[in-house]
């Protein structure tokens, strides 16, 4: 190693040792360049820019777009599916959870994809199938169960001669139950109630009649903008120191929810036109 005049170790090491050159670019589809890998020497690092950022676009699509209605994830789906795009739906059949994932840039039969660009749409529950769920089993004072009622009117049905929403709230305001009286006799109607009929004033023999339904119908959507469907529900009563308390028990909601769930994704393997609808977790 020689120095020349004028030149400082450092300036005759640079001159003398082995620099960097570019080993290799790799042009996009606008034959511009897109990878640049540099060849250093030895006890030098190889290193790999990404020039990406400097076109006009990403050479790739990547997007985790996350849906809270079945057509926007359908309008999705239908303006950005190519060849090789799948949807895959995951439906447990114990707790009924319900979710759907489609995989734009999915494996192909010819080529792998990268699986960077998904959509995806869990069906919320309804507000009213929220309500009427969440409340199956709580215990009502008279004046609450008739404001329940009231307020949830639109939710009641008259299938199969069962009581309208002002039949229960007039049984939820006007019942009356006492222990000192004494029930003579229970005859069932064919509206679905019950009446009662009970010794009032046992020395002038007296009676007076209660009317007790003791079944009703709902028709809520299972999931949110979906469509309604119809379920059953038990209304019992309890007696507590000359008050009454009622409370509902819905009829097997499991089967409802089931059904609701098998219609969503009905519907939405019809919509996604010729993509693929498989039953099935993406990972």
């Amino acid at each position: 190693m020689l120095e020349t005049e004028g030149e400082n170790i450092a300036a005759t090491l640079a001159r003398v040792l082995p620099g960097a050159s570019i080993a290799h670019i790799a042009n996009n589809a606008d034959n511009l360049p897109a990878i640049v890998q540099i060849a250093v020497p030895k006890a030098f690092d190889l290193r790999e820019i990404d020039l990406e950022r400097l076109e006009l676009h990403p050479r790739r699509t990547v997007a985790k777009a996350a849906f809270t209605d079945a057509p926007s994830f359908v309008a999705y789906l239908a303006t950005h599916a190519k060849p090789g795009s799948t949807v895959w739906c995951s439906f447990d059949p114990q707790t009924f959870a319900l979710s759907f994932k489609a995989v734009i840039d999915e494996h192909s039969a010819t080529a792998a994809g990268w699986r960077g660009h998904t959509a995806s749409f869990t069906p919320d529950m309804s507000s009213e199938w929220k309500a009427w769920k969440g409340s199956a089993g709580k215990q009502f004072a008279q004046v609450a169960f008739a404001e329940w009622i009231d307020e949830h009117a639109d939710d009641i049905t008259t299938a199969n001669g069962l009581p309208t929403s002002l039949q229960m709230l007039q049984m939820a305001t006007e019942f009356q139950a006492n222990e000192e009286r004494v029930l003579k006799s229970t005859v069932k109607l064919q509206s679905g109630g019950v009446r009662l009929t009970y010794i009032a004033d046992p020395d002038a023999g007296t009676t007076e009649n209660m009317l007790m339904f003791d079944r009703f119908a709902i028709g809520i959507p299972v999931f949110q903008g979906g469509s309604a469907w119809s379920l059953s529900a038990r209304l019992k009563y309890r007696l507590n120191s000359g008050k009454v308390s009622f409370h509902y028990e819905i009829v097997r909601p499991d089967r409802v929810h089931e059904g609701a769930a098998k219609e969503m994704i009905d519907q939405v393997r019809t919509s996604i036109g010729s993509v693929p609808l498989l039953m099935g977790i993406c990972n």
